[in-house]
C-alpha cells in the first residue's frame, strides 16, 4: 500500500465524499433527469471509494499493489482531474431541484439596491474599448490556468503536504460554491442580456472566451462566482508558500473579477460574494485539513 492510497480516507477524500452524498440528495427532487439512477449510482460508487467502503476498498488496494506509481498519482490528482465532471453535473442537479427556475430576479434586485444599477449590463457597453476588453477577457479566461499551473509547480517543487493542502483548499472552495449552484441556482447576466459589443466583439480573446462558455458552461452556476472565489483562494494558499507568487495571483484575481463584470458573465454581487467566500475558505482550509488529518490518522498535524 502506497502512502497516497492509505487504508483510511484522507481529509480531501472526506471532504469530497461528504459533498458527493450531499449533492446527490438533489436527485431525490421531482424534476430529476431520466438518467438519475445512473447518476445516483455514480455518486454512491464514488463516495464508497472515497470512504474506503468494502469491497471497493479491496479493489483500490489491489490496484495500488499492482500499479503503485499510477495509484499514487491518481490519489493525489483525481480531484483536479474530475473537476470538469463535477462542474458539468451541476446543471442537471439544480434542474432536479428547481425544474429550471433560477434566482436571477432576486440577485438583480439586490444588485440594484447595492450598486445603484446593473454593472454587468452597463460597464462593457459604456466602455467598448478593444484593448481594455482584450485585457479583461484574457484575465477572465486565465482563471483556468490559475487552477492547474500553481498546482503543477507546487507538486514539482514543494513537499507533498503543501500540495495536498493546496488541492484541499481549491476543492473546498469549489465545494462551497457548488452547494450554492445546486440549491440556489442563478444563471447570470450572460443568459439574460446581450453580450457587450461596440467593436470589442472583433477581439480574438473575446471570441475565444465566448466560445468556451457556449460549449462548456453549466446553467445556474453564477452565484457566487467560482471563477473569482477559486482564484482568490489559490492566491491566499500560494501566498503562504511564496509571498510574491501569492501577490501576483491576487492581482490576477482582481483581473478575473473585473473581466467577469465587464464581459457580462457575472453580476457584481456574484463577484463580491465569490471573493468573500474564497477568502473564508482559504483561511479555514488548513485548519480543517489539520483537524481531519488528526481525526483519521490519530496523530498531530501541523497547520502551515
Amino acid at each position: 500500500m502506497t502512502e497516497a492510497t492509505p487504508h483510511a480516507p484522507r481529509p480531501l477524500d472526506i471532504l469530497l465524499g461528504v459533498y458527493t452524498l450531499f449533492a446527490g440528495c438533489a436527485l431525490f427532487f421531482p424534476h430529476r433527469t431520466a438518467a438519475w439512477p445512473l447518476l445516483a449510482a455514480a455518486h454512491l460508487l464514488f463516495a464508497a471509494a472515497l470512504f474506503r467502503v468494502p469491497p471497493v476498498r479491496g479493489a483500490l488496494r489491489a490496484f495500488a499493489r499492482r500499479f503503485p506509481r499510477t495509484a499514487d498519482f491518481i490519489a493525489e490528482w483525481y480531484p483536479l482531474i474530475l473537476l470538469v465532471a463535477l462542474y458539468r453535473e451541476l446543471e442537471p442537479l439544480n434542474h432536479a431541484v428547481f425544474g429550471g427556475a433560477y434566482f436571477d430576479d432576486l440577485i438583480r434586485a439586490w444588485e440594484g439596491r447595492i450598486f445603484g444599477g446593473q454593472p454587468s449590463h452597463a460597464w462593457g457597453r459604456s466602455m467598448p474599448v478593444l484593448a481594455l476588453s482584450e485585457v479583461l477577457h484574457t484575465a477572465y479566461i486565465s482563471y483556468y490556468f490559475a487552477i492547474y499551473v500553481p498546482s503543477i509547480v507546487v507538486w514539482v517543487r514543494r513537499p507533498r503536504e503543501d500540495f495536498r493542502i493546496l488541492v484541499f483548499t481549491i476543492m473546498a472552495t469549489f465545494v462551497a460554491h457548488y452547494v450554492f449552484f445546486i440549491f440556489f441556482p442563478v444563471q447570470g447576466p450572460r443568459y439574460l442580456y446581450p453580450s457587450p459589443e461596440g467593436g470589442i466583439e472583433a477581439g480574438l480573446v473575446y471570441r475565444l472566451v465566448h466560445r468556451v462558455l457556449e460549449t462548456g458552461s453549466a446553467q445556474g452556476a453564477a452565484f457566487p462566482s467560482s471563477h473569482v472565489g477559486a482564484t482568490v483562494a489559490i492566491a491566499i494558499a500560494i501566498g503562504r508558500i511564496h509571498r510574491v507568487a501569492g501577490w501576483l495571483l491576487g492581482l490576477l484575481a482582481v483581473g478575473v473579477a473585473a473581466g467577469a463584470v465587464y464581459g457580462g458573465f457575472h453580476y457584481a454581487l456574484d463577484v463580491a460574494i465569490g471573493a468573500a467566500l474564497g477568502i473564508l475558505v482559504a483561511i479555514a482550509s488548513p485548519h480543517l485539513h489539520a483537524r481531519l488529518e488528526r481525526a483519521v490518522r490519530g496523530r498531530p498535524a501541523a497547520v502551515p
